[in-house]
């Protein structure tokens, strides 16, 4: 029923108590059917908004959910392309350490690939879907509460500590480097650092043997994430399949 004859029926039931030709036993009866109607529109307009806001709320969760699992996605391959990354490096750092406890150096593979030492492979993610539909309020539309536990958990701890973790371990390896490499070994015309004539260093040493091992931990961290985030990406596609 529309807003025009609900108020139409409401001056209705107005004017019978206002009407003082009728018997009060016929305004009783009247005002009743009249009060009867409008309960009975009123009814069901209410039922018909908060369907279709139910209706508009699923959607957006609906929209959401869609376009954060293509985030993830991109999040996940990111992660697949920095573990490729830094098993080079790592690969570099365990080479070059076990030379050094063979005694048994190649010199031109330790100074052509030094740049391994400097290397960085970042991780970035983009948080604006998520942020901008937490700051709207609407993560309450997610009824998964398991799936909104999992995703937050990723946007506001998991995915942030990578991004501290990468930071802090390139922050750290490029003082160590510049401290104890780049202003005392050796750099040829073609900008090579010949990094195999400090090795008796044992500070140069000990960078071999402590970021080989981080390197090695921040590969297993960033596989442990990327199959996190597939499982949440998972647990998405079941969601949206319901």
């Amino acid at each position: 029923m529309s807003e025009e004859k609900i108020i139409k029926h409401t001056e209705n039931a107005v004017h019978l108590l206002t009407n003082r030709e009728k018997p009060w036993r016929k305004k009783i009866m009247e005002l009743a059917e009249e009060v009867a109607i409008i309960i009975f529109a009123v009814s069901i307009t209410l039922a018909l908004h908060n369907w279709n806001d139910r209706s508009n709320e699923r959607k957006m969760e609906k929209d959401f959910l869609t376009g954060i699992r293509g985030d993830l996605k991109n999040e996940a391959l990111s992660l697949d392309n920095a573990v490729i990354y830094l098993g080079k490096t790592a690969h570099y750092y365990d080479t070059v350490w076990q030379q050094i406890a063979a005694n048994k150096l190649d010199v031109a593979y330790i100074d052509t690939n030094s740049g391994q030492l400097l290397n960085t492979a970042y991780f970035r993610f983009d948080n604006g879907r998520f942020e901008s539909f937490k700051s709207s309020g609407y993560l309450r539309l997610i009824e998964n509460q398991t799936l909104l536990k999992r995703l937050t958990s990723l946007y506001t701890t998991e995915m942030p500590f990578q991004v501290s973790a990468d930071e802090y371990l390139y922050g750290s390896r490029r003082t160590d480097y510049n401290t104890y490499i780049g202003v005392k070994a050796p750099m040829d015309s073609k900008q090579v650092v010949h990094v195999s004539q400090m090795l008796n260093d044992p500070a140069v040493k000990y960078q071999i043997v402590y970021y080989g091992n981080y390197i090695h931990e921040r590969i297993r961290q960033k596989k442990a994430l990327a199959k996190y985030i597939r499982s949440v990406i998972t647990e998405i596609d079941q969601e949206l399949n319901k």
